[in-house]
């Protein structure tokens, strides 16, 4: 998966958590984080592939989850599952 791909699974992830009333940081977070990714020379997959996920960790703007959400994309090319939030209930 490209760099490009991955940003938009970024940017389209942030859509849905803004569409469910999801966290405002959370949601600037991921958006952030498609910007960065696009910026990049490198490949995420073979940053992925040399550092691990620490190195995309390095990254600015990069943490923990969405380090971990990037690293499900490029091995499953698929979102991890999302905890459903008990707001409303």
């Amino acid at each position: 998966m490209d760099n490009h791909t991955i940003a938009d699974r970024l940017r389209r992830h942030a859509r849905d958590l803004d569409a469910e009333g999801g966290n405002l940081y959370r949601v600037r977070a991921y958006r952030h984080a498609a910007d960065v990714v696009l910026e990049l020379e490198e490949p995420l997959a073979l940053l992925l592939k040399r550092r691990g996920r620490r190195g995309l960790q390095e990254l600015p703007g990069i943490g923990s989850h969405i380090a971990a959400s990037i690293e499900s994309l490029i091995l499953t090319g698929e979102m991890p599952p999302r905890v459903q939030s008990s707001v409303g209930c």
